[in-house]
């Protein structure tokens, strides 16, 4: 949602896209997104290690036993 240079002023590199050979520990969800909510448990799992951690900062998922049936450590706030 932010351009390239907004990103980088965070101090982070952006990514073009989600590259599958790309393996993240977690996911913090801080914001609700349209695009994000599509994403859901399946597709975000493709892109994470064997013990993926989502953090639900703002309550976007409403499937904690789902998230946990599909081996995520899911924590919403």
């Amino acid at each position: 949602m932010l351009s390239k240079e907004e990103i980088k002023g965070f101090g982070v590199k952006a990514l073009d896209n989600l590259n599958m050979k790309i393996k993240m520990d977690g996911v913090i969800v801080a914001v609700v997104h349209d695009e994000f909510k599509k994403m859901g448990f399946e597709y975000t799992g493709k892109f994470m290690n064997a013990k993926p951690v989502i953090i639900d900062v703002r309550g976007m998922f409403d499937e904690e036993e789902e998230a946990k049936r599909k081996g995520f450590y899911y924590r919403r706030l």
